[in-house]
């Protein structure tokens, strides 16, 4: 079996973003993020019709066969028969010691629905290890010992050597028990982990993205805030003429749309109208967006916020049931008589926590509120999120 590499991989890497984007269910630091952006610049993998990546779907064997031969097994592919299962028959030398493999046998060497069953992490351990198997130089890098594998006398025998590579190499890890689960089943964000690992291991760790924002000049915004006698619309028309158009990807200051960015503009925006700033529900605090007919009170507060932030030409989408929550999303939350708008300006996944800027019960200004972030997606009542990141 000869690997193909891509070999645009060079270019893909030095163009490679902080975090993967443009899917509204893959927030910005996602723990996948920058393997999941290498593999969608790969074109080993795609999102789906609707703008969602679904990192937690789980992956099927005709899936991740799909990833290997666009990467790994371009000659396998090319001599395949076309059709249906091209992908599959192209995979065929490194299934061996699979279940998939004995699957296909007992099936009269064909295909049928169940490679489109998700993939157990056995199987794709084995998978790996065929790959690899060739490369008899690696096993002299791995240094484990099987009692690190807590689960280790529960794994059947044949798939030993495909576990204790995997692991030691780092391709495939186990649970935080210790215990490597085969036959649990992995989602499309950890195979993305995978496929990247493997790519690093015949051709090396990808170059370090260059700092997007690397000699370009910040535009100057305007001031964000009432000034003598303005009414919030008249405040909105002077910032929105003042606001630089945006580039594809990029902010009205000129840089990348990232959330430390975001939070900058966010800053900038608590300097002209900070804690205590009086934004009450009366017509002279009315605001119509492009998108919307004239708003007030809280809800026009958020949505001034996010138009000064990523400029009021940005996209606005609207979910109504909540995604992965991003810094600069505005939540406008309803219950009853009641009604709360958060404008997100931290947020901290592993404490379950969030910072936003929202109007208090007096109309003022808060910048400091927060709370759990579960709290969040588990609200009772009305939640409309409308977020400027796809």
């Amino acid at each position: 079996m000869k690997k193909i590499f891509l070999p645009l991989l060079a270019l893909f890497c030095l163009l490679l973003p902080a975090q993967a984007a443009g899917f509204y269910d893959l927030p910005a630091d996602h723990w996948a993020g920058a393997e999941i952006q290498r593999a969608l610049d790969a074109g080993v993998v795609n999102g789906y019709g609707d703008g969602s990546f679904q990192p937690v779907r789980e992956v099927t064997a005709a899936q991740f066969c799909a990833m290997l031969t666009r990467s790994f097994l371009a000659e396998e592919y090319a001599a395949a028969k076309e059709g249906k299962y091209r992908e599959m028959d192209a995979c065929l030398p490194v299934l061996k010691g699979t279940s998939l493999e004995e699957t296909w046998r007992d099936l009269g060497k064909r295909w049928d629905r169940y490679v489109n069953e998700p993939l157990s992490r056995y199987d794709m351990a084995q998978i790996v290890y065929n790959i690899i198997l060739e490369e008899d130089a690696l096993r002299e890098t791995i240094s484990l010992s099987t009692g690190e594998i807590t689960d280790w006398n529960g794994i059947p025998e044949g798939y030993h050597s495909a576990v204790f590579t995997c692991w030691g190499l780092g391709i495939l890890k186990g649970q935080s028990d210790g215990r490597f689960a085969g036959e649990d089943h992995l989602n499309r964000a950890q195979a993305c982990v995978i496929w990247s690992r493997l790519e690093d291991l015949f051709n090396g760790p990808c170059a370090l993205p260059e700092d997007p924002d690397a000699g370009v000049e910040a535009k100057e915004m305007p001031a964000f805030g009432l000034q003598g006698d303005e009414t919030v619309q008249e405040m909105m028309n002077r910032v929105n003429a003042g606001t630089p158009l945006c580039e594809e990807g990029r902010l009205p200051n000129g840089k990348t749309r990232s959330e430390e960015n975001i939070q900058e503009l966010l800053d900038l925006a608590r300097e002209g109208c900070p804690d205590g700033t009086v934004w009450s529900e009366t017509v002279r605090y009315d605001y119509r967006p492009r998108q919307f007919s004239p708003v007030k009170g809280c809800l026009s507060f958020g949505l001034a916020v996010s138009d000064f932030v990523f400029g009021e030409e940005a996209p606005l989408t609207q979910y109504r049931e909540l995604p992965t929550l991003r810094v600069g999303d505005v939540l406008h939350i309803r219950g009853g008589d009641a009604e709360r708008v958060l404008v997100l300006t931290g947020i901290d996944r592993e404490e379950d926590c969030y910072t936003a800027c929202e109007l208090e019960r007096n109309g003022k200004v808060k910048w400091d509120s927060w709370g759990p972030l579960s709290g969040l997606v588990n609200v009772t009542g009305f939640t409309m999120v409308y977020s400027r990141w796809r």
